[in-house]
């Protein structure tokens, strides 16, 4: 009897581990991936740190990645390390809600940018005010490129339609922020499985059958701009959501409670 009871436990822990492989597979890899790319990034190099925490329908923690090819992307002779977080996984699917079009987690990411740019302040003129241009061009280079190019999308669009910039906003802990509201029309993440794109590796691969693969859609993008003169690096907290509301959740309930803080 008891060798049954062992032999049934034994199937049912391998059964769930089957079922649970794609979130499990991510959670290791990613966790080990973004601890590496954190040792060398913008922040530990100048010496401070961002705590953005997670949250109920996201990924279990935010991640850390080095976008070398954005120094060429931007011709500004910056270098960009970008925090991000994305839909959890559905445990029915088995796979991120990024993909899913009825959640208000589709294409959704939020995180930071953090940019030094050689000889210069990214983002902002000479005068202090917000370059939405060079702003935009971390968001671009983010989403477009690292995200819906490597899912095998050609042919990527991204314009930024309207927008309201709101100067001297107090946030995650200090005053001096630049916060954006924009519109953003880009590819959807949802598009047809046909073999094995790397990034399944942290978002699962898609499940559902589409219509039109990476469909441009209406997205809703935050973001809150500082420069801090003490780390010589401009700072860019934001969320790409798919509406306003799942946007204004986000930062309510997450976005806010980001630290800023020089490393001991």
């Amino acid at each position: 009897m008891k060798k049954s009871v062992v032999a049934i436990s034994l199937i049912l822990v391998a059964l769930a581990l089957l079922w649970f492989y794609f979130p499990l597979r991510s959670l290791v890899v990613m966790s080990y991936y973004s601890n590496d790319h954190a040792k060398q990034s913008v922040m530990r190099q100048n010496e401070f740190e961002i705590d953005i925490p997670s949250g109920r329908g996201w990924y279990p923690f935010v991640m850390t990645y080095n976008a070398s090819g954005f120094t060429s992307f931007s011709k500004q002779g910056a270098k960009m390390s970008i925090m991000y977080n994305f839909g959890a996984f559905d445990f029915t699917k088995r796979t991120s809600s990024l993909y899913d079009k009825q959640s208000d987690k589709y294409s959704s990411f939020y995180g930071a940018y953090v940019v030094q740019e050689d000889g210069g302040v990214f983002g902002f003129d000479d005068d202090g005010s917000i370059d939405l241009s060079e702003v935009s061009l971390a968001v671009e280079y983010d989403y477009t490129k690292l995200v819906i190019r490597d899912f095998g999308c050609d042919n990527q669009t991204f314009e930024i339609g309207d927008f309201v910039i709101e100067e001297d906003v107090a946030y995650a802990g200090s005053t001096g922020w630049t916060r954006i509201d924009a519109v953003m029309v880009s590819n959807g993440a949802a598009h047809n499985y046909d073999g094995y794109m790397l990034p399944y590796l942290q978002y699962g691969r898609p499940m559902d059958t589409v219509e039109i693969d990476f469909e441009v859609t209406t997205l809703f993008g935050r973001v809150y701009a500082k420069y801090f003169s003490e780390y010589d690096c401009t700072v860019m907290i934001y969320v790409i959501a798919p509406t306003i509301d799942a946007a204004n959740a986000c930062d309510s309930n997450i976005l806010n409670k980001t630290t800023i803080a020089q490393l001991d």
